[in-house]
């Protein structure tokens, strides 16, 4: 799982393939058409093929398990060397984009906005521990971008972060992932916005 986060829980030692089955479980009936209120623990063991005692001896709650889920789904958040400002960008936003193209992340993701108030601690952990981490080290690009003389210094990084990453949020949310190239497609909405935020 994601090195980002701490582990959360001690105990007995775990067994990843049932782990992973359990995962795999929610991600699949998620993909199918479940709702996060609907799923009950006894339907994700049975997906899984594994006992409800499995599940309950491992996560208390759903929110602890689809944090475990949203964990999984995002890839190791990737370092920029810090040489270019437009390919550190392509590197950040290319794993946001990968991300947005697996269908199986897609619909966990959407599936989490649809029910933010019902799960308002999850969407607050999700935020906190998994987005802000990232946006921060996109903000950090563009920063060097400001000092280096490439992006105008009145440029509010946060409102070019939002920028960069709202074209695949909105393909993400409507469902039309299925043509996106992550590396193109990143490559064109880094151009497009840093040529508004160049110096003039």
């Amino acid at each position: 799982m994601n090195a980002e986060l701490p582990t959360r829980r001690g105990g007995r030692r775990r067994d990843p393939a049932a782990d992973s089955a359990i995962i795999d479980a929610v991600l699949d009936l998620v993909t199918a058409g479940a709702t996060l209120t609907g799923l009950s623990l006894v339907a994700i063991a049975k997906q899984a093929g594994v006992s409800r005692n499995s599940v309950y001896r491992r996560w208390k709650t759903k929110d602890e398990l689809y944090l475990d889920v949203l964990e999984t789904i995002n890839r190791p958040r990737p370092a920029p060397t810090g040489a270019d400002t437009r390919d550190d960008l392509a590197v950040l936003l290319r794993a946001l984009a990968e991300r947005v193209v697996d269908e199986r992340a897609s619909s966990m993701l959407r599936a989490l906005n649809a029910e933010a108030t019902t799960f308002p601690r999850l969407h607050r952990r999700y935020f906190e521990e998994i987005v802000a981490p990232r946006r921060e080290a996109m903000n950090r690009v563009l920063r060097r971008g400001v000092e280096r003389g490439e992006i105008r210094p009145d440029v509010d990084p946060d409102l070019v972060s939002e920028l960069l990453v709202a074209p695949l949020l909105a393909r993400m949310a409507a469902g039309g992932t299925d043509r996106l190239d992550p590396e193109r497609t990143s490559r064109q909405i880094i151009d497009l916005v840093l040529s508004g935020a160049a110096p003039s």
